[in-house]
Parts: structure tokens; C-alpha cells; sequence
């Protein structure tokens, strides 16, 4: 299912109230416009990284790390399959698979998701949620962004929504998006709780959505509910089938790792390296969640050289941006 664009349509202003009609109405639906348009009418910068054959290929000597590909120009197609885009000075698009792709960025943000996203980096957040929201739900069809580009701003604003207190605009917002395919580099912005520090406050909006049909969904809700004492036992439970279904194998890997660092902690310290081995396996465009919730692991583990060498990788190095980075000095 390609993600292109969706119908003209007339949208309501996105109040608090009808936040999440508004995006509903936006990216929530699975029904597609019968016409195809590109993706994004201004320039783009792409992030891929390596193929699996050359990851794979099982020669001991290639210790060094595998370069990532950037590209910029103008984005054709992006879907679960396959990325496209036209290059400066080429007429054909080059084609990558999707599984690569790490980020994908415009080269020149307009100036409401400008606003919008600074508002969120500067803790704002009930400001950016409403920022985030009206910039997808434009009622001028012509002002919205590509679709891939809504999917990233409204899962930003479900971090926006689930930091500032309401868990359960957070989880709708991830019901909606999660109707249609997502790139991985919004799934990696999925709200979930990596470092353990979801509020309370966020416990029963996450109890009354945790048997929501949505995969997503149910890998948040777990998220929040391990630290619950009323919750944690079905938490557990949850993510661990999660972990073994095999409709969703993204899901089934971040819940596989957030069922592993809600063990006791003489079990993760035991086992740590060879948890960092799995999210090292991890697509690049998924990883930097993971690895924050590593770091976390081992700072409650004294593990003092494992500390020092995430923070250092997260700081320069993480593969894609998340709002629970360290800040650069």
C-alpha cells in the first residue's frame, strides 16, 4: 500500500477537543486517492544504510564500520517496499529498498513545523501537541505535508501528548497512525517508555487501550504498565506475546527487548552484552530507542564502562534523532 497522499478534503480546527479527529481524519484512514502524487514537492535529504549482503557477508577482516548513503533531491515514492528519488542532474529515480531507509528530511522545513517542532525541543509540549496537530490537519489540502512527513509530525506529537500528561491522546494518535504502513523511522519515534520513567499518571489510559487491536498500540500501553504494580503482571504477559507473534516482526523485536530489561537486574547485567548484540542487529533506524534503554540498564547496574561507551555512541553517534538523546555540550 503505497503512502500517497490523500484525498482533498475540508478538516476541522484542530481545539484540543478534536485533536484526534483531526488527525484521524488526516493519516487514520486506510482508504487511499485513486491518484498518484510525489511525495514531497521540495527537496529532501535521504539517510540509507549499508545492504544486508554487505552487513552479512561474513568476512572477519571488514572490522570497519559500513558507510550510510545520503542522498537529496526529490522524493518520488515511499512505501513499505521500496524508496525513490531524483538526484541533481538525473531525469530517472534510483530505487533502494525501504528496509535501508534510516531518516528522511526536508532540506527546507516550512516555517509552522519549524515552529511546532521547536516548540517540542523546547519542552513545550502542550504548545507543540496543538502546533504538531494543525500543521497536519491544514483545512488547505495544498499546505499539508507528504504523507510520510504527517506520519512523522503526528507521531511526534504523540511524544508531545504522552509527556505532557495525556496518555490517552498519545495512544490514539498511535491507533490512527498505525491503520497504514509506517516508514521505521516513525516507528522509532513510537512514544514508548525506554528509560522506565513513564509517569503514573499514564497507567489507565494505557490499562483501558492495552487490548487495542493496534500492535503499536499494545507495545506503548506495555511499555507504561511495567513500572505499574497493579499493571506489571499483564504487562509482562503482554509483551511477551507480542515478542512471539510473527504478523509484526519490528514489534516482535522491541518487545522482545523491553521484555528483557524488565528482568530482575542481577538477569540483565548477566545477559547484557549479549542484549547489545541483538540491538546491534537491529535496523539502524530503529536502534536508537533500544540503546537508550540500555544505557539506562546499565547505569542501574554499575556498569561503568558500558555507561561511558553508550553515552559517548548516543551523544555523536545515535542513528536516528530522539527527544531522549543527551544534549551535545
Amino acid at each position: 500500500m503505497s503512502l500517497s497522499r490523500q484525498c482533498d478534503r475540508w478538516l476541522p480546527p484542530a481545539t484540543t477537543a478534536g485533536l484526534v479527529m483531526a488527525v484521524a481524519l488526516v493519516i487514520g484512514s486506510p482508504q487511499l486517492c485513486a491518484q498518484d502524487v510525489p511525495e514531497s514537492r521540495s527537496g529532501v535529504r535521504l539517510i540509507l544504510g549499508p545492504t544486508e549482503r554487505a552487513v552479512n557477508n561474513g568476512d572477519p577482516t571488514q572490522w570497519y564500520p559500513h558507510a550510510l548513503l545520503e542522498l537529496t533531491g526529490q522524493l518520488q515514492t515511499l512505501d513499505q517496499d521500496q524508496v525513490s528519488i531524483i538526484t541533481a542532474g538525473q531525469s530517472v529515480p534510483e530505487r533502494y529498498a525501504a528496509a535501508r531507509l534510516v531518516s528522511a528530511e526536508l532540506l527546507q522545513v516550512p516555517d509552522d513545523q519549524q515552529r511546532a517542532i521547536q516548540s517540542f525541543r523546547d519542552g513545550e509540549m502542550t504548545k507543540a501537541l496543538t502546533e504538531l496537530v494543525n500543521v497536519v490537519s491544514s483545512p488547505d489540502p495544498q499546505s499539508r505535508p507528504a504523507v510520510w512527513r504527517q506520519q512523522w509530525l503526528s507521531m511526534l506529537a504523540s511524544q508531545a501528548a504522552m509527556r505532557s500528561g495525556r496518555g490517552e491522546i498519545a495512544l490514539e494518535l498511535v491507533k490512527q497512525l498505525d491503520k497504514r504502513p509506517l516508514p521505521m523511522f516513525v516507528i522509532a519515534l513510537v512514544p514508548v517508555d525506554w528509560t522506565g520513567v513513564a509517569g503514573d499518571n499514564l497507567f489507565e489510559p494505557a490499562a483501558a487501550m492495552a487490548s487495542s487491536e493496534s500492535l503499536l498500540v499494545k507495545l506503548v500501553a506495555a511499555s507504561w504498565l511495567i513500572r505499574s504494580p497493579k499493571y506489571r503482571a499483564a504487562a509482562e504477559a503482554a509483551l511477551t506475546r507480542l515478542a512471539a507473534q510473527q504478523d509484526r516482526p519490528v514489534v516482535a523485536k522491541l518487545a522482545a527487548h523491553l521484555a528483557w530489561r524488565s528482568k530482575s537486574p542481577t538477569e540483565t547485567k548477566d545477559t547484557f552484552s549479549r542484549e547489545r548484540s541483538v540491538v546491534d542487529q537491529l535496523p539502524l533506524a530503529l536502534q536508537t530507542g533500544p540503546l537508550l534503554s540500555l544505557l539506562d540498564v546499565a547505569r542501574r547496574t554499575s556498569q561503568p564502562d558500558e555507561v561511558k561507551e553508550l553515552e559517548l555512541a548516543l551523544r555523536y553517534a545515535a542513528p536516528t534523532w530522539h527527544p531522549d538523546l543527551p544534549k551535545n555540550p
